[in-house]
């Protein structure tokens, strides 16, 4: 877990109908490009044609820190998974889009500033579209993952703060999600509270499938959904417990929740409330204490029982 991503994801249901997919994918990946990176879009749109080669062969992708990307699609033959990748230009997008109408596994767009070689280094954005594998998740194959990772100074700086949950509230209202969260990015999708409550550990592939019964974390930023709000009180419910800056009902019945109006402002002295607020709804048991890499965040992770919590 590098300390400067954040991950956020919404997981619903997956779209039955392709178009539906389309639809939701194009409003996701492209909405989510222009809203999320709208100076590194401008650059590759009107900045000067890059190598395309550059996604295949280990050649300088480009001038030193210029804005570079790649769009890619994965789909699944039935045996193996099949990569398709491009450099990003106008042409390579009108293809990615035009990929969604027939839906595929994976479908993301990575960003990229060069480095003083022309490779790629930091990244200031990353967004997906992903339906997990039915080979390693049985029960998940009828579930979407909606995803970004950014960096956490995004959340740091007010304007970009606004822009971040603009984009996440425009998508939720339009969809009935079971499960939204902004957390540390450890590339393997869980949350702070999945990465450190076990024995036995879980993973998205066991939390995902029951995420409308069970809270899969808590943050700073966390969607519950429509059919946990009655068990927390609904939005007056978990107003009345001063927890949040924000609590707003969505228009599926799911529930907006901002722990403090400030990113930064979320800490020790914000989270515990949080999950107290929150208990009636999380998996039972104790987390673990880990001792941080270096590198790593400290989880924001009450260390107490949500079971036992009492109201």
């Amino acid at each position: 877990m590098r300390s400067t991503d954040l991950y956020a994801e919404i997981n619903l249901e997956w779209p039955r109908s392709p178009t539906a997919y389309e639809q939701l994918a194009r409003a996701w990946l492209d909405g989510g490009f222009s809203a999320l990176a709208p100076e590194h879009r401008l650059a590759l749109e009107t900045g000067p044609k890059l190598p395309p080669e550059a996604i295949r062969r280990a050649v300088p992708c480009g001038p030193p820190h210029a804005a570079w990307g790649f769009v890619s699609i994965v789909r699944h033959d039935g045996r193996q998974d099949r990569r398709s990748g491009r450099v990003i230009s106008a042409r390579s997008m009108a293809w990615f889009l035009k990929q969604l109408a027939d839906p595929p596994r994976t479908a993301a767009i990575g960003l990229s500033v060069l480095d003083e070689h022309g490779y790629p280094g930091a990244s200031p954005l990353r967004i997906t579209v992903d339906r997990p594998e039915a080979d390693n998740w049985p029960e998940a194959i009828d579930w979407a993952v909606l995803s970004f990772e950014l960096p956490e100074a995004d959340l740091l700086d007010p304007v970009r703060q606004e822009a971040v949950l603009g984009f996440l509230r425009r998508t939720v209202e339009a969809l009935d999600p079971s499960f939204g969260n902004l957390t540390y990015h450890d590339g393997l999708g869980r949350t702070g509270l999945e990465r450190t409550l076990g024995p036995p550990w879980k993973f998205p592939k066991d939390t995902i499938p029951v995420s409308r019964r069970v809270l899969r974390g808590y943050d700073w930023w966390t969607v519950c959904p429509k059919e946990l709000a009655a068990t927390l009180g609904g939005a007056e419910g978990l107003r009345a417990t001063g927890a949040f800056h924000e609590v707003d009902r969505l228009p599926s019945g799911a529930l907006w929740l901002r722990a403090t109006e400030h990113y930064r402002d979320y800490g020790p002295d914000a989270y515990p409330a949080v999950f107290h607020a929150l208990a009636p709804a999380l998996p039972p048991g104790v987390p673990k204490r880990f001792e941080p890499r270096e590198g790593e965040r400290v989880e924001r992770i009450v260390h107490a029982d949500a079971s036992a919590v009492t109201r």
